[in-house]
């Protein structure tokens, strides 16, 4: 019987509604056409085990520890047990002291943001922010939007070359790169907390914004093709909303947030303590 202090968390039935159809579909296409290939088959079991995988993929929190669910198993650890957080693409992961029992939370359940929320609520000490005054973007997102955007134009180029007369691939592919790469050029970089002040840092330019002057910090998602994607969000009271992508979003948005509520109740910020 569940607790009434326990919450579970799962991926949500629309998607698992989704994932059951694709997989019959393609199973009732495969029987139809007859088709018996290595390919076929392995096709089938590839979308039975991620459907499996999704299935079974869940999260419960109770008062006394944090339990994970998967395909393989579980795992569990006492609240007491945990000693650090870390962040694998955009799936928090908690470390016990010994360094042996690793929990991932899957960034795709329904309600992961909630997850956080409880997760840092009960462990408001897990982050060492003091050694995390400047955030930032990762190489790898940098690389990715520049290496794109010089890919485009090369095609853009091959299409002038090869198909001389095909002008509107050629500008359209040329227009897309440029629109990645300046995209790229007038999008934050990282951001660095410097007292009372948070200074949001681009590549020609820094602007900073007292803490009284943000409304809010939130971490938002949006729903990609490969599912849903986190970033950090500043509410300024006037202006337009800053939007973050930077490395290991969910640690900068507890970074952020912490910060942000020290700061606006008085209280000495782990930042004071480097000064």
């Amino acid at each position: 019987m569940i607790q009434t202090n326990e919450q579970i968390f799962r991926h949500s039935f629309t998607k698992l509604v989704w994932i059951y159809l694709g997989l019959l579909l393609f199973g009732i296409l495969v029987f139809l056409t007859g088709l018996k290939d290595y390919i076929s088959i392995m096709g089938v079991v590839i979308l039975l085990i991620i459907a499996l995988f999704y299935s079974t993929s869940s999260v419960k929190i109770s008062d006394e520890e944090i339990v994970t669910h998967g395909l393989l198993g579980s795992k569990s650890l006492k609240w007491s047990e945990i000693n650090r957080a870390s962040v694998r693409g955009q799936s928090l992961r908690l470390h016990n002291y010994d360094g042996d029992i690793t929990l991932s939370i899957d960034s795709q359940l329904e309600g992961y943001i909630d997850i956080l929320n409880i997760i840092f609520k009960k462990l408001p000490n897990l982050l060492d922010a003091g050694e995390n005054n400047f955030l930032s973007k990762s190489i790898l997102t940098n690389i990715i939007s520049v290496a794109l955007s010089l890919l485009l134009v090369s095609i853009a180029i091959l299409f002038l070359v090869y198909q001389g007369s095909d002008w509107f691939i050629s500008i359209l592919f040329v227009g897309l790169g440029i629109y990645i790469l300046i995209s790229w050029l007038l999008s934050p970089q990282g951001v660095a907390l410097e007292g009372s002040s948070l200074s949001v840092v681009y590549l020609f330019k820094k602007v900073s914004h007292r803490a009284d002057e943000i409304s809010a910090i939130a971490l938002e998602k949006r729903r990609t093709r490969n599912g849903y994607f986190y970033f950090v969000r500043l509410n300024l009271k006037t202006g337009k909303p800053v939007k973050l992508s930077m490395q290991g979003a969910i640690l900068a948005y507890e970074t952020l947030k912490r910060w942000h509520e020290k700061t606006i109740s008085g209280k000495p910020s782990f930042l004071d303590s480097l000064n």
